[in-house]
């Protein structure tokens, strides 16, 4: 799969050749420490919430849910020197600086998560190396909630979109740090990452 940008308000560029993809699985502020250790330099791509757990600047974040999410787009921390970081969707949404076609029928619900969306933004931008934080795709529950919360319940097409991308010649630019993503496209280790 290959997203175009539809439209945009903005100027998109990368600061560096790493992302770090932040996600809202149980398993992100493990995932943060141990990225974090590596003192690596990289761009932050964060999801929902992930961004309040991030310590640093926040480049972009994105949410395929852009209709049910505008007004949290619009009340964004503002983590980049006093300025919202750069807002994607997919399709147009009010509140949101680019809209990414995926070049599938309207109204076709997305597979895979927010995570492989951002990950298809990353390859979009040019990113050489992708690592997902806090993205395991199980159903362990968000950071933010007690851990008897559970969910969400991932679907079999959720897991295929996934392993459609680990098939691909991009998908060796990607890692993550936990659960069923990493199995699936594998683990990020400081090694590959400096590679």
């Amino acid at each position: 799969m290959k997203l175009v940008i539809h439209a945009t308000s903005v100027t998109l560029k990368r600061n560096n050749d790493l992302a770090l993809v932040t996600g809202d699985g149980r398993s992100l502020p493990n995932d943060l420490r141990t990225f974090l250790d590596w003192r690596l330099q990289h761009d932050v791509l964060a999801i929902g919430r992930s961004i309040n757990l991030y310590p640093g600047r926040v480049e972009h974040w994105l949410n395929v849910d852009g209709a049910d999410s505008s007004w949290w787009a619009e009340h964004l921390q503002l983590k980049n020197d006093g300025k919202m970081p750069i807002r994607h969707s997919l399709g147009e949404c009010k509140g949101y600086d680019v809209d990414w076609d995926d070049g599938r029928i309207t109204n076709e619900p997305w597979r895979g998560s927010t995570a492989l969306f951002a990950v298809y933004v990353a390859l979009a931008l040019g990113y050489e190396k992708i690592v997902l934080a806090g993205c395991p795709l199980d159903s362990k529950g968000h950071w933010f909630y007690d851990p008897e919360v559970t969910g969400p319940e991932w679907l079999e097409e959720d897991y295929e979109a996934w392993r459609e991308l680990a098939r691909t010649p991009e998908g060796n630019r990607v890692r993550s740090l936990s659960g069923n993503t990493a199995e699936i496209i594998g683990l990020a280790k400081e090694e590959w990452c400096n590679g």
